[in-house]
């Protein structure tokens, strides 16, 4: 593979799969029942759903990373934080554990991929995905679903003070606002890590073949 970036190489990165979820993409999720705008995850995710097959086909390594919500995992802290306060809903109605909103929107892992299950913005935060990565021997990592600015970002973050070599796959990442998409893809390309497009990675792999 000497032809791949070492960050693009299949023997050391893997790619990272956001939340793709009905709750956060689905037309009929919560979110978009909520006022959401969906048409950017909508419009995402077949993109996302060929580079899972083509990283697979490469041998890279497919990480999915979904969210879970019930009462074992929602402090007041966390469903307060934005203003209401330790009296907030006790609660939340995203990616409910059993609803039909938390299943997988349009992408959905296969045998051989790993799921790694988050109840906070940031997939490190109370997983063991950091351990399952070393396990691996993977060292770089390129994110991709949703929202940019939110868990993608986040865990984007967490990946690089972990100490992971970190991208941002821009055209297979997606948000309810293109000036918050935006916004976050440069702020990755400034501060935190490389930003390619999905076109660019399977152009690499292909040629490693």
């Amino acid at each position: 593979m000497s032809s791949v970036p070492f960050r693009y190489d299949p023997a050391r990165c893997a790619l990272i799969v956001i939340d793709m979820q009905k709750d956060f993409c689905s037309p009929d999720g919560s979110l978009a029942q909520k006022g959401f705008d969906v048409t950017a995850p909508v419009a995402m995710a077949p993109r996302l759903d060929h580079l899972v097959a083509s990283a697979r086909t490469a041998g890279v390594r497919v990480i999915f990373v979904r969210t879970l919500h019930d009462e074992t995992t929602d402090t007041p802290q966390w469903l307060g934080r934005i203003g209401e306060g330790p009296d907030a809903a006790r609660t939340g109605i995203t990616c409910r554990t059993g609803t039909p909103g938390a299943d997988y929107y349009a992408v959905a892992p296969q045998d051989g991929d790993v799921v790694i299950t988050k109840n906070r913005f940031s997939a490190f935060v109370g997983t063991n995905l950091d351990l399952t990565l070393r396990s691996l021997g993977i060292d770089s990592l390129l994110f991709t679903g949703v929202a940019t600015e939110v868990c993608v970002e986040s865990s984007l973050r967490s990946a690089l003070f972990h100490e992971y070599w970190v991208s941002l796959v821009e055209d297979c990442a997606a948000t309810y606002s293109r000036t918050a998409h935006d916004a976050s893809v440069s702020v990755v390309a400034q501060n935190f890590g490389t930003v390619i497009t999905a076109e660019k990675l399977e152009t690499f792999w292909t040629a490693g073949l």
